[in-house]
């Protein structure tokens, strides 16, 4: 009976006023307002809303509006999904992937091939960036600008690791999670330190005699005077 019913649902109502209510009010819609927006009329809100609350009453409405609120939220998470797989992407990326190392032949200040005593040409080590083209598809999706240098090479800029570790942040809801703040005894009135002082000793098994009396001013003295 429940997988009929879930077939039934997830296939559009025959009345066209009915399906349109029914997604409006997957949409989070009010009964009144997609009552309205669907194309039903009435005189005032109170019918708006008697009509409406018999319309979700009727076979099918209901299970309609249930399966389409599922698949809405299905596909929220789904996407949610996604883009929290490319931030991690984006925070975890590797510069060394966007380039490669090359040795091209070392040339004097005039321009010529050096080479070593033996007439060995001579090299040097140095790094260029990969063509894009050349880059598997998952390492494109990190480039967020290219520019071109002086010398025409394509240089390619990564996304910001530190935006993608805010946004995962924000979105794992990593930040709200507050360390409790410290005890702190100098908020307490001298009654509910003593008193606290008084459990801790029972805890421990240890006996002693607390009073308030220590907690009171000395009564003030006057100083002798000489005549």
């Amino acid at each position: 009976m429940a997988k009929a019913l879930a077939s039934d649902a997830s296939k559009p109502l025959k009345n066209n006023l009915h399906e349109r209510y029914a997604r409006f009010r997957a949409a989070a819609l009010s009964r009144i307002v997609a009552f309205r927006k669907a194309g039903n009329t009435a005189k005032n809100d109170h019918v708006a809303d008697a009509n409406s609350f018999r319309l979700e009453r009727k076979p099918g409405v209901r299970e309609r509006i249930e399966y389409l609120t599922r698949q809405a939220q299905e596909r929220i998470a789904e996407k949610r999904a996604v883009l929290e797989e490319q931030l991690w992407a984006v925070h975890e990326a590797d510069i060394g992937d966007f380039w490669e190392t090359y040795e091209p032949a070392k040339t004097n200040k005039d321009g010529k091939l050096e080479t070593d005593q033996e007439g060995k040409m001579l090299t040097v080590r140095k790094q260029r960036a990969k063509l894009i083209n050349d880059l598997p598809p998952e390492f494109r999706k990190l480039i967020e600008d290219v520019t071109v240098d002086r010398n025409g090479n394509v240089i390619p800029k990564l996304y910001s690791k530190a935006q993608a570790n805010r946004d995962l942040r924000e979105m794992l809801n990593i930040d709200s999670r507050k360390e409790p703040e410290a005890y702190d005894v100098s908020k307490l009135s001298d009654a509910e330190l003593i008193q606290q002082l008084a459990d801790t000793a029972k805890e421990l098994g240890i006996k002693i005699d607390l009073n308030y009396s220590f907690t009171q001013l000395p009564p003030a003295t006057e100083a002798d005077s000489s005549e």
